[in-house]
């Protein structure tokens, strides 16, 4: 059969219209589809929002470009959100200055999140107000630490006279009692409710089981009392001893756990450093030393890739390095942990209650599963594994 060049060019023709005819269709498809997603979103705005601070903020469109301030800020967003980074507008500075590896976890699974603004690569105590405004942030994020000095600010000023709204959370300083109410406000801010809703029960069911155990314990009048505990916080990072919590942080953890926080003796406030002598002749019963990945200082190893026999050594080296150290009860009997700094920067303080109420009362919380907790709250991929330690213990020598 004897085909023209011309019919071949005709059927050549006709496939590429019918294909660009069907590209061009699955496009209006995903137009209309995000124009109905955007509306749907939309149609709850604006709305108004008691933050942590107390304050009424008034969102008038689902925000699209937040700007944190702290960057375990992204810690709550990776719980609420499948992929947070299209609602990124930049950061003060990277996830990589507190945790190296969970960082690279982060990027793994979010490339987008590597090529993200940072305003430094370091801590700074002031935003460069320029700079961030450059970022067009529709919300700022910001912890409830910093209220008194952000609060009247020339920054908070320009904020407000810009329209940019700016939302107080907190869990770092009362992180039980805040970590619902904050997951709660990012949710109604993000249209993440459902997602929002079930952490928080999960949190709270939680909650319960430690709660009822305590009261257990104290109907059954054991133990008569509680175990002292010192909370060493980053030792090796900045100061070898004894940077500690009072009446805030782990130090409420401590304290719903059923322990005695060694530090409550000491005068009022948030936080003291205590001497190596003062601990030596107030000797603890358990040590709890936070620990990370920092990539300054000479810390105790926790997290991603670490080992339980990294976290030994570390301590062991530690508790060596410390005049005195090696002879108190708590190192003596293995009651000498470490427990990742960032439970306490996100919204997993229930995953370091479990744990440290495993530790002091290890009888009677055996069906505790804080690692399955963790698994929950942070749905990271690949999941957290058993290669993974966020928390570790010294063997009793």
């Amino acid at each position: 059969m004897f085909i023209s060049t011309t019919t071949i060019y005709d059927h050549s023709v006709r496939r590429l219209a019918i294909n660009l005819l069907c590209w061009m269709s699955l496009l209006i498809a995903a137009a209309c589809w995000a124009t109905d997603s955007q509306a749907a979103a939309s149609k709850d705005f604006p709305k108004t929002l008691t933050d942590l601070a107390g304050r009424q903020v008034t969102l008038s469109a689902p925000p699209t470009r937040l700007f944190l301030t702290q960057p375990r800020q992204l810690y709550a967003l990776a719980t609420l959100l499948d992929d947070p980074t299209p609602r990124l507008a930049g950061w003060a500075y990277p996830l990589t200055v507190f945790d190296p590896a969970m960082a690279q976890r982060f990027i793994t699974q979010w490339p987008a999140l590597d090529q993200l603004p940072a305003l430094s690569n370091a801590p700074t105590p002031q935003l460069d107000s320029e700079a961030l405004l450059n970022l067009a942030p529709d919300l700022v994020l910001l912890d409830l630490a910093r209220v008194s000095n952000f609060e009247g600010s020339p920054l908070a000023q320009l904020l407000d006279e810009l329209g940019i709204a700016y939302l107080f959370i907190d869990f770092n300083r009362h992180p039980l009692e805040n970590t619902p109410k904050s997951l709660a406000l990012l949710g109604e801010a993000l249209n993440a409710m459902p997602r929002a809703d079930a952490m928080i029960a999960l949190i709270e069911q939680r909650l319960a089981r430690i709660d009822q155990g305590l009261a257990d314990l104290k109907l059954a009048e054991q133990p008569t009392n509680a175990p002292t505990v010192l909370i060493n916080v980053a030792p090796g990072v900045k100061v070898d001893c004894c940077r500690t919590n009072l009446r805030n942080g782990l130090a409420d953890l401590v304290a719903r756990a059923g322990g005695d926080n060694l530090a409550d003796a000491l005068i009022p406030g948030a936080s003291a450093t205590l001497s190596n002598e003062w601990v030596l002749s107030h000797p603890p019963d358990v040590i709890l030393n936070t620990a990370g990945q920092w990539t300054a200082g000479d810390g105790v190893r926790v997290g991603l890739d670490i080992s339980a026999d990294d976290i030994s050594q570390d301590l062991r080296h530690l508790s060596q390095s410390l005049p005195g150290w090696k002879h108190l009860n708590a190192v003596q009997n293995g009651q000498f942990y470490a427990l990742w700094h960032g439970f306490h920067q996100g919204p997993f303080a229930i995953v370091a209650l479990e744990r440290i109420v495993q530790w002091l009362y290890p009888e009677h919380f055996t069906d505790l599963d804080p690692a399955a907790t963790f698994n929950a709250l942070l749905p990271i991929t690949p999941a957290l594994s058993h290669e993974d330690h966020f928390w570790g213990a010294l063997n009793a020598p």
